[in-house]
């Protein structure tokens, strides 16, 4: 009674599983469905039942795809019951900036849907015009709902002739105005929805007042201002290059896209390693145990940090295991953590000039049971053989523990007066006294057991 729907058909895609588990481990499996049941399985936030399912079906070869019209009441029937998510309500940008000869500013005001305020004053290191002060101001509203996780905004500006450019109604001839309208209409494409208004100035004072405190750098008394002393040019900005393939993009494009490698086992792979791993803000993260998430890293960002904590500011010059152990306590991680951080310290000059000397050799030992031949001898009966010669069943047999020597020698009575013999006869006449005699502790090397085949 307290699952939702979605937890409701994922319950019942894990029993489907359960039971009919010899054809989804032999056969790839196609889910119908056109709940976002995929989506969810794949991110697995929703509650601790959701991961351990995610993790049972990680096994299986399972591909998720919208479900075709069918001509059925009982479609549309679980269609009209399912629960549709509320749509997300808009948050008001307020933006405006100040050039004037103190210097230039910008100004922000977010407000949330629950009418909570964020302000920003960003202080403009460099000189501009007032028309370029309010494409700056553009820009860093929508740079600051980018971050704060806001996807359907409305800008507000006091500027004609920049809202009326944005929107296309006016001709943009200047052409740096033109690299500011394009640089605007690349940013808001992250934004489900947007729009820019124009309002009067008189609606617009907070922001206003915001851009003139950061243009004349005067003393931020409140704490709701969170301010910033230099803002570099958004013409400026270097666009940044393009993130090669790694060991992250199969990961990243199956937890957005829900695409999978054309080879079977890969994409068998990738689906059991998913539910480890989440991404927030295009940036993937591994779910560590019962710590923070450690952030994915890949090509020469693990070389910078395995340096920066081997042999940085702060590095004490650990040793491969201790490495690699500091280095996903402070909250990174790729694969093969391990076996770069052991080729870091033997590459490291350092540790090869001023570690300790090692005296171990070089291959490992090999331990020796005895010091010197004939010092160790194993003792132990054999038989009953059927009868030879003098009725002898019983073969008393003593073996070397270093060079494997045997002595042997036939008897038909085991007594300790023979086993005396047989010690002074063949092992101390011919190889001297021996330093140990092992036995099973029977009572035939003890004086405490009668001849063999005599009763009381």
């Amino acid at each position: 009674m307290r699952y939702s729907e979605l937890e409701k058909i994922a319950l019942a895609l894990v029993m489907t599983a359960r039971k009919l588990r010899p054809y989804f481990l032999s056969h790839p499996i196609v889910v119908l469905t056109n709940s976002p049941l995929g989506r969810i399985m794949t991110h697995a936030e929703v509650s601790g039942r959701m991961i351990k399912w995610t993790v049972e079906l990680g096994e299986y070869d399972i591909e998720y795809k919208p479900r075709a019209a069918i001509k059925a009441q009982a479609l549309s029937d679980f269609l009209t019951e399912m629960i549709q998510p509320e749509e997300e309500k808009v948050w008001r940008v307020f933006v405006d900036g100040a050039s004037n000869i103190a210097g230039c500013g910008v100004g922000v005001v977010l407000i949330s849907p629950l009418e909570e305020r964020v302000k920003l004053a960003l202080r403009i290191d460099f000189r501009v015009t007032n028309n370029e002060a309010e494409y700056e101001a553009v820009l860093a509203g929508l740079r600051a709902a980018r971050e704060i996780g806001a996807s359907r905004i409305i800008i507000y500006s006091d500027s004609q002739l920049v809202t009326q450019q944005i929107k296309g109604a006016y001709e943009v001839k200047s052409e740096k105005m033109l690299k500011y309208l394009n640089l605007i209409t690349s940013q808001a494409s992250s934004f489900t929805d947007w729009s820019i208004e124009q309002i009067p100035r008189e609606e617009n004072t907070e922001a206003d007042t915001l851009a003139k405190l950061a243009a004349s750098l005067t003393e931020v008394s409140t704490r709701e201002i969170l301010y910033c002393s230099k803002l570099v040019s958004s013409l400026e900005e270097e666009t940044p290059p393009l993130r090669k393939d790694s060991w992250m993009t199969p990961l990243i494009e199956y937890i957005k896209e829900g695409k999978l490698p054309e080879d079977r086992t890969q994409a068998v792979k990738i689906r059991k390693q998913v539910p480890r791993f989440a991404l927030l803000n295009d940036v993937l993260y591994r779910r560590s145990f019962q710590g923070p998430l450690l952030k994915c890293l890949s090509g020469e960002e693990t070389e910078y940090v395995l340096r920066e904590i081997h042999e940085g500011c702060c590095g004490e010059h650990l040793g491969g295991t201790a490495l690699s152990r500091k280095v996903i306590l402070a909250g990174f991680w790729w694969p093969q953590v391990n076996q770069d951080a052991t080729r870091l310290v033997q590459k490291c000059q350092g540790c090869q000039h001023h570690s300790n000397f090692h005296h171990r050799p070089t291959a490992n030992m090999q331990p020796i049971s005895a010091s010197c031949p004939f010092d160790q001898w194993g003792l132990d009966i054999v038989g009953p053989f059927p009868p030879v010669r003098a009725q002898k069943k019983f073969l008393l047999v003593a073996v070397d523990y270093f060079s494997r020597w045997v002595e042997a020698e036939p008897l038909a009575r085991i007594t300790e007066d023979e086993i005396m013999k047989f010690l002074w006869k063949n092992i101390v006449c011919r190889y001297g006294s021996p330093r140990k005699l092992i036995s099973d502790n029977g009572r035939q090397f003890q004086g405490k057991r009668l001849p063999l085949g005599v009763r009381k």
